[in-house]
């Protein structure tokens, strides 16, 4: 399936729904917390793509937060269950990697998902040795 990956800063409905879906897929939202949300968290990012399939339906996405000046970190990878194995993914990696060189940021982190980790290796990120990811509990 080809595609076009492009940046995205602000949603329509259709595509904020789209991501719901997307999101829901990869267990990062529910269904059920609505998209209403999905174009702040957009907006409030330093860098967000899709990747869209030829009749403009959102088939995949990623995006970065970040300082905008030296740190930033890749988060929200996910790409429709149907469309995955076909490169989408690393295609909006790699995306990503592109704009932020252009934009003279040098240090991308992020946190892969269990299992993900090959996938990531592959566009060479590492193992940050002696590093804990670590989330505020509530």
């Amino acid at each position: 399936m080809g595609c076009t990956v492009k940046i995205i800063t602000e949603l329509d409905n259709r595509t904020a729904a789209e991501l719901l879906e997307l999101f829901a897929g990869a267990e990062f939202a529910e269904l059920s917390d609505g998209s209403e949300w999905l174009n702040a968290a957009v907006k409030g990012s330093m860098l967000a793509a899709g990747a869209f399939a030829p009749d403009g339906s959102l088939i995949g996405f990623a995006r970065v937060l970040g300082d905008g000046s030296s740190d930033c970190y890749i988060q929200d990878v996910t790409v429709r269950s149907d469309c995955r194995k076909q490169g989408i993914g690393q295609n909006l990696v790699k995306f990503l990697i592109a704009e932020l060189r252009a934009r003279n940021i040098d240090w991308i982190g992020l946190i892969a998902t269990p299992g993900k980790a090959d996938f990531y290796r592959k566009m060479g990120f590492e193992v940050m040795e002696n590093h804990t990811p670590m989330r505020l509990k509530e």
